[in-house]
């Protein structure tokens, strides 16, 4: 399948390691011109240094990207932290929580904001990055899961906001990644514990990009190796 990103002005946020990175390499192999956006450096790549909390850091990354490249044809918000996994309610702060919606949430907005004007003339797409955790949850995880939630209700509300520009987002399962691997540990090793690469997560990025989705807009799509899908009815 062709998905013609070959020339395509591109900013990934998040781009120093995991989904990020893998996404911000598969455009770079499609031919496109990468751009990232991070707190930390990412080598290879032409990359400002920013805080997506910070809206003038923002503002001011997404100009020097689409300067250098022209406008943007593409958006993928990949910045994202996991915040206290594991912490029982009652031990949960409203700055823990504050914290992680800031990242999560506020982030995307943000980026997507200030990205808008070129997004819109160009005709381009949005991609954010969201989870399985916005559908299923376990214990320990009430600010991740709402923060990922109101990523796919944003993800809906920007495709009704920005007319000519699609805007959807992925929702994997666990992905191995280093953020991950400092939450889980060892249980990403075990083999009936389902886990996909960020390489996967990338593919499913670069298609909602792509031509090739021109019809899928204002969508969640949710890539759990189908565990969603299953009751967990003991029948």
């Amino acid at each position: 399948m062709r998905l013609d990103l070959e020339g395509k002005a591109v900013l990934v946020t998040g781009a120093a390691s995991g989904i990020g990175l893998a996404c911000a390499r598969a455009f770079l192999a499609e031919g496109a011109r990468v751009g990232v956006l991070d707190r930390s450096p990412v080598p290879g790549f032409f990359a400002v240094r920013a805080d997506v909390t910070d809206e003038a850091e923002v503002a001011a990354a997404v100009d020097a990207v689409a300067r250098e490249f022209g406008g943007l044809d593409v958006v993928v918000g990949c910045a994202g932290i996991s915040g206290p996994v594991g912490a029982p309610l009652a031990e949960v702060t409203a700055a823990d929580f504050a914290a992680l919606l800031a990242v999560n949430v506020t982030g995307q907005f943000l980026v997507v904001k200030h990205a808008a004007p070129r997004l819109t003339a160009a005709q381009g797409s949005v991609v954010l990055l969201a989870s399985d955790s916005a559908f299923t949850s376990a214990p320990g995880m009430v600010p991740y899961c709402a923060s990922k939630g109101a990523v796919v209700a944003l993800t809906r509300a920007l495709s009704v906001e920005l007319p000519g520009v699609r805007v959807n987002c992925v929702c994997p399962s666990v992905v191995d990644t280093p953020m991950a691997r400092a939450d889980l540990g060892a249980v990403l090793d075990e083999p009936a514990f389902p886990v996909q690469a960020a390489e996967d997560v990338a593919c499913q990025v670069l298609y909602l990009t792509s031509a090739r989705s021109r019809t899928v807009d204002g969508q969640a799509l949710l890539a759990d190796f189908g565990v969603s899908a299953r009751s967990g009815f003991p029948a």
